[in-house]
């Protein structure tokens, strides 16, 4: 899971990268996602009560990086005089970190953890279902991988990878439209969200369509900053909210009320500590992209005998060293190239004409 930083004016109107907090919150939200999935892989999916306040935490997390993508997204096409740099920033965002973690996955991982004969990975890897099961695969037994395991998924975690592409191109398109500043529009897509949901409510993988909500809702607050003061009072209130929620039905419900107002409230506290938290690097994203592989390893390994503070603690030990090396050898690297001027991105691309002035891009 990605979001836009918060710098150079991708966050409304120039304000600086480390006068918020939305570092430290990735990073918590990531760290959560971790823990929660290590809860859940050692148990087993269907071991797993559906309202259990583990599991329920982390689906908080993913909401939070939900809102805060939506949120800076939103502030960074309003920022971007042109579709075609919107579109190379978020692809610098995601791909060039992204592609490393799929090929450790598959050609490091893969061909020590399989069951299958190296002969027959490699053949079952480019075999038609192999392709079509990579790179946002769940279940590995294509390949031989994790079937032992409580939860046979490769790199579950992945799922929401097209998701987030795909609220990009939202973003894009009711910018191009004219429509990203009418309220209706957003609104309109939040209403259909909601019975979409409400029709999968008790179906657990099509319900995940409510964290696109998250993402939308993110996205409405980040173009009406302006009319919204986030108050203690109120954050309050939600979180107490949220807090009698938990192992109710309604949980997942209250969660996108409360949410979004809290996630923004704590990004924006005076916090210094927690405004400088990302100085050394964001690692949020190469902590979510590698977590999950590496706890499959562990838990495989060990025959699942261990428990989960030792789970845990080894999946921080061996995944953060993977998200540091993929921040400052990869993402920074990545990011550094988002500036280049538009006749170089459309002489790369091939496009010899421009996409869209940027008069529709900031409409």
């Amino acid at each position: 899971m990605n979001t836009e930083h918060s710098e150079g004016g991708s966050i409304h109107r120039g304000a600086a990268r480390f006068s918020n907090n939305f570092d430290f919150l990735r990073f918590a939200a990531a760290a959560v996602i971790i823990v929660t999935h290590a809860y859940a892989l050692r148990l087993g999916y269907a071991n797993i009560w559906l309202y259990d306040p583990v599991t329920l935490i982390g689906q908080a997390a993913l909401g939070v990086l939900f809102v805060t993508s939506g949120y800076l997204i939103t502030a960074s096409w309003e920022a971007t005089a042109s579709p075609l740099r919107f579109a190379w920033k978020r692809f610098l965002r995601i791909v060039p970190a992204l592609v490393p973690a799929i090929f450790l996955t598959l050609f490091v991982i893969g061909p020590l953890m399989t069951t299958l004969s190296m002969e027959d990975y490699v053949a079952a890897l480019f075999s038609p279902a192999g392709i079509a099961a990579a790179p946002f695969f769940e279940n590995g037994g294509v390949i031989g991988l994790f079937q032992q395991n409580p939860v046979p998924y490769v790199n579950g975690s992945l799922w929401t990878i097209p998701v987030e592409v795909a609220m990009y191109g939202v973003v894009a398109l009711l910018g191009l439209t004219g429509l990203l500043r009418h309220k209706s529009a957003i609104l309109g897509l939040a209403a259909v969200n909601v019975l979409l949901w409400m029709a999968w409510f008790d179906d657990a993988r099509m319900a995940k369509i409510r964290f696109t909500l998250y993402f939308l809702i993110g996205a409405y607050l980040s173009l009406h900053h302006r009319r919204i003061t986030y108050r203690p009072l109120v954050a309050g209130a939600l979180l107490l909210v949220l807090g009698l929620s938990t192992a109710t039905p309604y949980s997942s419900v209250a969660g996108v009320v409360c949410l979004p107002y809290l996630v923004l409230y704590a990004a924006h506290l005076p916090i210094p500590l927690l405004n400088n938290f990302g100085r050394p690097g964001d690692f949020s994203y190469g902590m979510y992209v590698y977590h999950y592989p590496v706890q499959q390893v562990l838990i495989q390994v060990s025959g699942n005998t261990l428990l989960l503070p030792a789970l845990c603690g080894l999946s921080f030990l061996l995944t953060l060293p993977l998200a540091f090396l993929s921040w400052h050898a990869i993402e920074k690297r990545a990011l550094g190239m988002k500036n280049l001027d538009v006749g170089s991105l459309r002489r790369m691309l091939g496009l010899q004409e421009a996409v869209t002035g940027p008069e529709a891009a900031r409409k």
